[in-house]
């Protein structure tokens, strides 16, 4: 009888999750460039209709700063129509990422599931459109449950069992209480709770895609259920690699947002395209370095899910060489030195 056994994750989970990322060059790329053509596309009517309201009618320079009073006065009606039209285009426009990120999650796992080098971007496509409409989905079911966190912190229980009968705030109104501060903790602990729970979701979510790429099956529901079961009896193992991936991700995009916020109120009428193409650079960066941390995280989640989950099917630590019972063994594959074939 074959035993399985677990292989231990060497080092860091996390870094070496965030340095397996970087090092897929062909796939960062190809999700930055669809990022860009999707921004590109959103600025043009923006650009478009600022070049007309400003040709002509004010001096070179003088809206560097800020649109003052009087131009969003004067402006009024076509900034309002413009921002109206911007709302269905974006909510549109994120439905159709929500789709490519399934797409993409799809093609983070099967380059790193394959032990296969080379040829990273057709692995990459192959995999988003294999796994796609199992993490589809998986997305469906991840929309139901993020209203149900939001119902449960936003809605009845909270304001029942939460507000009215813990603290006492009749109807659930944080105004009916005697305590301001009381009120703002309340509202803090909210929001702390939202933000946890919601975070939990997408971990449990990206751990439920690399089960379902690992053992190559269709059931969401199972895989989601033996997910969660995971996260319960295994909580620092397969936390603590998404906690400081996030944690890295925060502290990288606040510095990257603090410089490009500096940058922003530096430029002025005697700015130069350098300015302009460097403070794009950072804004990118940023971008990219969001991209390096989800795919860190399926990484991750391929790493811990290989230690703690066993195989579907127990390995055959013979099936993949040949030789006689207790003498050498020779491997099968591309990398035979011994140059075996049968």
């Amino acid at each position: 009888m074959v035993r399985y056994k677990q292989n231990e994750p060497r080092g860091l989970v996390f870094w070496n999750s965030l340095r397996a990322a970087i090092a897929r060059a062909p796939v960062w790329l190809a999700i930055w460039l669809v990022f860009m053509v999707v921004s590109f596309g959103l600025s043009l009517r923006w650009v478009g209709w600022f070049a007309k309201a400003t040709a002509h009618r004010y001096r070179p320079g003088s809206l560097v700063f800020s649109l003052d009073e009087v131009f969003r006065f004067d402006h009024r009606a076509g900034l309002e129509a413009l921002r109206a039209g911007d709302q269905r285009i974006v909510a549109a426009v994120g439905i159709v990422m929500m789709l490519f990120g399934a797409f993409a999650a799809g093609g983070w796992l099967q380059v790193f599931l394959e032990r296969a080098s080379g040829r990273t971007l057709r692995r990459f496509l192959w995999g988003g459109a294999r796994y796609y409409w199992r993490f589809f989905r998986l997305m469906i079911l991840n929309i139901l449950l993020l209203a149900g966190i939001y119902w449960l912190c936003e809605g009845w229980v909270w304001k029942t069992l939460v507000l009215d009968f813990l603290f006492g705030a009749e109807g659930g109104k944080l105004e009916t209480l005697d305590s301001g501060l009381t009120a703002q903790h309340l509202v803090d602990l909210q929001q702390l709770v939202l933000m946890a729970l919601v975070g939990l979701l997408f971990v449990w979510a990206v751990y439920t895609r690399a089960r379902l790429a690992l053992h190559n099956t269709r059931s969401v529901l199972w895989a989601g259920l033996c997910s969660l079961a995971l996260l319960i009896a295994n909580p620092v193992r397969t936390l603590r690699p998404m906690l400081l991936i996030t944690a890295l991700e925060v502290g990288v995009i606040y510095g990257f947002g603090r410089l490009g916020s500096v940058m922003n109120g530096d430029l002025g009428p005697g700015s130069s395209w350098r300015n302009l193409l460097t403070l794009f650079a950072v804004v990118q960066l940023g971008a990219l370095w969001q991209i390096f941390s989800r795919g860190a995280r399926y990484n991750a989640a391929v790493q811990v899910s290989r230690h703690l989950v066993p195989p579907l099917v127990p390995p055959d630590q013979w099936g993949e060489h040949i030789g006689g019972p207790g003498g050498p063994q020779y491997p099968i594959d591309d990398s035979d030195e011994y140059n075996v074939s049968i």
